[in-house]
């Protein structure tokens, strides 16, 4: 009886991890346009931040 119920538990994980794997494939597509809308956003936001002029900016060095 142990036995059944551990070939049971086996198969239930190997059929889970396969709806899991069929899942990822069936929706491939719509995760990489969302892991790239997701870095599109991540490289705005840094390519904002480097282009803000700086605290000290304003003043001519060359003057020094």
């Amino acid at each position: 009886m142990k036995t059944a119920r551990f070939i049971l538990k086996i198969v239930a994980t190997v059929m889970a991890a396969a709806a899991v794997v069929c899942t990822i494939v069936a929706f491939w597509d719509q995760i990489m346009d969302l892991f790239d809308a997701i870095a599109d956003k991540v490289e705005e936001k840094r390519a904002d931040r480097r282009f803000q002029p700086a605290e000290f900016d304003d003043y001519d060095d060359s003057i020094l």
